[in-house]
């Protein structure tokens, strides 16, 4: 993604529009948000070569809770991107210092970043160097930084903030399985009614029971939490 794309991405999410993605956050902090983003929603009209799943990012937020910056994971390389009416304020660093870097390290051993001035210009070159030496990333060939584990403490680290789901929300997401599960029986029903019972309609046919039993998994998952939640 270029600067652009994640600087539209910071507006749009302070302006709360989801009307062309799919926005997941969990709290990893105050100031953080971990988040997995489905930057176009599926379609039906997707093409079957579309890439899978949603891109992961790191949302920060200022105290008043305006998103200010983003840092999106690509795994091998981090782009990190500060809005530019809040650039100075040590928003990226503190976030990387104390929750993102530390939260990378539970799946990871090592986070390398690309930091080139002919891609990004001489003042967004110096900045984002400036910040990945202060974070302790070492210059490695053709613009890498490598910051590895080093023992850094992830054991108690904060796995996220749990937050709950109204029954509504839970009664809503039954019909999207019940959707998918019938959906997906209508495609069985008719490759068995072009080529008869084979192994493969037999496999779907499965398929589908286990989607189907996801609406009654889900509801009780749902109480099995909140019980767990009034006994905490």
């Amino acid at each position: 993604m270029t600067s652009e794309s994640l600087q539209s991405l910071l507006e749009r999410l302070n302006k709360n529009d989801t009307s062309s993605s799919l926005i997941y956050c969990r709290p990893l902090s105050s100031n953080v948000d971990f988040a997995k983003i489905w930057l176009d929603k599926p379609k039906l009209t997707d093409s079957v070569t579309s890439s899978d799943g949603p891109d992961v990012f790191y949302l920060i937020k200022n105290d008043e809770n305006t998103f200010v910056a983003i840092v999106f994971d690509m795994i091998r390389d981090l782009h990190w991107f500060v809005h530019p009416d809040f650039r100075g304020n040590g928003y990226l660093i503190n976030a990387m210092k104390n929750t993102i870097i530390p939260h990378l390290f539970l799946s990871r051993n090592e986070q390398r970043i690309t930091i080139k001035e002919f891609e990004i210009g001489t003042d967004n070159f110096k900045a984002s160097e400036k910040v990945a030496l202060s974070l302790g990333f070492v210059l490695g060939e053709d613009g890498e930084y490598l910051l590895s584990h080093d023992n850094r403490i992830t054991e108690n680290y904060n796995f996220g903030e749990n937050t709950p789901l109204s029954q509504d929300r839970i009664d809503e997401l039954k019909k999207q399985i019940n959707f998918l599960g019938r959906s997906l029986w209508a495609i069985q029903t008719e490759i068995e009614m072009k080529f008869g019972e084979t192994d493969y309609s037999e496999e779907l046919m499965d398929l589908v029971h286990q989607i189907r039993c996801n609406n009654w998994k889900l509801e009780d998952f749902y109480w099995a939490i909140k019980n767990k939640d009034k006994l905490s």
